[in-house]
């Protein structure tokens, strides 16, 4: 007898690259936007200055949402607050959902949502929404995006502009 091994394409969650917030950014413009079903990223960081490419963690969440549908679902995915946000992860790395690429999440938006969870150490964690249902073909299409950008070489930080202040504000 002949046994095919089947290939088992890994789905990366974790985020190798130093510079957090350039990933984040080519996400939201290569699978976001560029996608009928995209909504936004939600993370839990963001940049010291504009050329910050690691960023910092900060106590409340960051959403980041398609220009054409902010109005329709800013207040809606304010129900993902910091408590159901860690939730996600804990799941994701304890519970009956580990290894699933995406999560479906109910009552949040008119219609369901999935996420695909991202993170960066213990630290820093990022969402990336989508409408649900999406098809098999298109949601193999985001994962090999994700993948992509996942594997780019690393943009190195540029030092914060000189100015008479000491803070970026």
């Amino acid at each position: 007898m002949f046994f095919k091994k089947k290939l088992i394409e890994i789905h990366q969650h974790e985020v190798e690259r130093k510079d957090w917030e350039n990933v984040l950014e080519a996400l939201f413009r290569n699978t976001i936007v560029n996608s009928v079903k995209g909504i936004g990223i939600i993370c839990n960081t963001c940049r010291k200055h504009p050329g910050d490419g690691e960023g910092f963690v900060q106590e409340e969440l960051i959403y980041h949402i398609k220009q054409n549908r902010a109005d329709e679902v800013r207040s809606g995915l304010k129900k993902i607050d910091k408590e159901h946000f860690k939730n996600i992860f804990k799941n994701y790395s304890e519970g009956n959902q580990k290894g699933l690429d995406f999560y479906r999440i109910k009552n949040i938006l008119a219609n369901e949502i999935i996420v695909y969870p991202l993170l960066q150490g213990e630290t820093k964690y990022g969402l990336l929404v989508f409408d649900y249902p999406i098809d098999e073909q298109k949601t193999s299409k985001v994962i090999k995006v994700i993948n992509g950008v996942l594997k780019n070489p690393e943009i190195p930080s540029t030092p914060p502009p000189k100015s008479t202040n000491d803070e970026y504000v």
